[in-house]
């Protein structure tokens, strides 16, 4: 009888494990699942009518398709990735537990166009730079021009700023004349981060942009505009010495964000190649099937209230040559930003100059 009661206990035991084991999705319907889909875009996505894409039409083309007998779940995944790619949009995403769905930013350019390490490094003279959380920075001597200069490299938004009054120090102890940020490759990550840098190169508070939500399934139904500000930094800010940003198709999403806010801020200019834009803000929602759907549901615009999805242009347009067609090719982005530094330096002390003149 007591192995009896033991048994009972085992099987009572395993029963009760059983209800912790997570079932499959009840909903496998493709059809059902891509009506879902294609209704979220629909109602939520916030960039329909921008992206200039018929969204009905791609419905009618996209119903007929799903309705294949042989569809199984790999073969609906990349149909309903190719139909979400029609987007252009790198916040739309589609996730299952086998894949996630992508829209590729540089769209077939070669990536070394903007940011090829080994012609950064070479261009460097090679040494190592010291690193403050996600910031490698150094002081460098460009010496046809006797420019001092500081350099930072930021690859992530994802990744923490660093200790940046304590990076302006250093470089005021080796007496540089400007700045260079270098942000090509950042595609972006934490908000947040973003918004934190910029207060480093305000003077005061400035109105930067808008932003207006989707609130409504109509495709017209979004907020009133809400007004951006920066305020600078209570413990540190270079605003009186030119900053120099290098930019390229890779700046995507907070980064994207970042450019077209510190356009606001004073001695400050951009180098390099229109960025890949990504101002929507994500959002997440589920299908029936359990799968998730990203996409961007709140719209960003600048000062002037012009809309900033599709990307930056730079003060100065310079790319490289990519490293398939030129592999000793030199970062022309970075000694154009370093000439475009010198000229804003020589303005900048002449213009001090003459004040003192007069």
């Amino acid at each position: 009888m007591k192995r009896w009661i033991q048994l009972f206990v085992v099987l009572l035991a395993l029963s009760s494990l059983g209800g912790c084991i997570p079932s499959q999705p009840a909903v496998t319907d493709y059809e059902e699942n891509f009506e879902a889909l294609w209704r979220i875009i629909n109602e939520r996505y916030c960039f329909l009518e921008e992206k200039g894409v018929d969204w009905d039409e791609v419905h009618a083309k996209y119903a007929k398709l799903v309705k294949d007998p042989d569809l199984d779940d790999l073969t609906f995944f990349d149909l309903m990735a190719s139909m979400l790619n029609l987007l252009k949009d790198g916040h739309v995403n589609l996730i299952a537990p086998f894949n996630t769905s992508r829209y590729g930013i540089w769209e077939g350019r070669d990536p070394t166009e903007g940011l090829n390490i080994y012609a950064r490094n070479k261009a460097l003279g090679g040494g190592q730079l010291l690193i403050s959380g996600g910031m490698s920075y150094g002081a460098y001597l460009f010496e046809p021009n006797s420019l001092r200069f500081g350099y930072i490299a930021y690859g992530s938004f994802s990744s923490s700023l660093g200790n940046i009054p304590l990076i302006f120090t250093f470089f005021e102890s080796k007496d540089v004349d400007g700045i260079i940020l270098d942000l090509r490759a950042n595609g972006g990550g934490s908000l947040q981060n973003s918004d934190k840098l910029l207060t480093y190169f305000f003077k005061e508070k400035t109105l930067v942009g808008y932003t207006s939500h989707k609130v409504g399934p109509g495709r017209d139904q979004f907020s009133e505009l809400k007004a951006l500000y920066v305020e600078p930094n209570k413990s540190a800010t270079w605003t009186e010495k030119p900053l120099i940003i290098l930019q390229d198709k890779g700046c995507y999403s907070a980064t994207n964000d970042f450019l077209y806010k510190i356009n606001r801020a004073e001695n400050v200019a951009t180098v390099g190649i229109k960025s890949g834009g990504g101002a929507g803000m994500p959002a997440t929602q589920e299908l029936p099937n359990g799968w998730r759907i990203r996409y961007s549901a709140v719209k960003s615009y600048d000062h002037t209230k012009k809309y900033v999805e599709e990307g930056i242009e730079p003060d100065v347009t310079i790319s490289n040559e990519g490293y398939s067609d030129n592999p000793g090719a030199p970062d022309m982005i970075l000694y154009r930003g370093i000439l475009e530094l010198n000229k804003r330096v020589n303005e900048h002390k002449k213009k001090s100059q003459d004040g003192e003149q007069s």
